[in-house]
């Protein structure tokens, strides 16, 4: 700031110390009007730093949170990119445990499936072996039945009462002994 009123002051000096004539009024004009841009610099100075002191302040607030809310945006960003790698981790552990789960199941409907053909098996079987038996004692029976009708068929016929006299007789001596 001194160095412009220095510099007005030469300016005023000069123009005093020169020829007068037509020229002056243009000189003094000159020298009004810088005196009226000193005083003006003058009185607006203080303001006019101020504005420009806290125009900068506030660029540089605005920088700082800019800076930090891209520090805390990139954190953000790490962060999200952690949980969807976790996510992707947990997505592919369940896939692989549900694909276990369904091995595993699958198996174990087959192995129950297999006891229950083989108890069906089993069941049949018995139930094959239960009807043969029934089925031999039936014919074992019947055979039994029909051998004494014929023979007592046979016997009738062919018996007389001296015959039967000596069967018996043979008979006892035979449980006897």
């Amino acid at each position: 700031m001194r160095k412009a009123l220095m510099f007005s002051l030469f300016i005023i000096g000069t123009s005093i110390a020169s020829e007068g004539g037509a020229d002056s009024a243009f000189i003094w004009k000159l020298i009004n009007t810088i005196i009226l841009f000193t005083l003006v610099f003058i009185i607006a100075k203080k303001y006019i730093v101020k504005y420009f002191s806290n125009r900068k302040k506030s660029i540089e607030t605005m920088i700082e949170e800019a800076k930090k809310a891209k520090l805390e945006s990139e954190k953000a960003l790490q962060e999200a990119k952690q949980r969807l790698e976790e996510a992707n981790i947990k997505y592919k552990e369940n896939i692989k445990l549900a694909e276990e789960t369904a091995k595993q199941e699958k198996e174990a409907i087959i192995n129950e499936a297999k006891e229950i053909a083989e108890r069906i098996k089993q069941q049949a079987q018995e139930s094959v072996e239960i009807e043969v038996k029934k089925a031999k004692a039936k014919l074992k029976k019947y055979a039994a039945e029909k051998a004494l009708e014929v023979s007592q068929q046979l016997v009738k016929q062919s018996i007389n009462p001296e015959v039967n006299k000596q069967i018996v007789k043979r008979t006892i001596k035979q449980l006897e002994a």
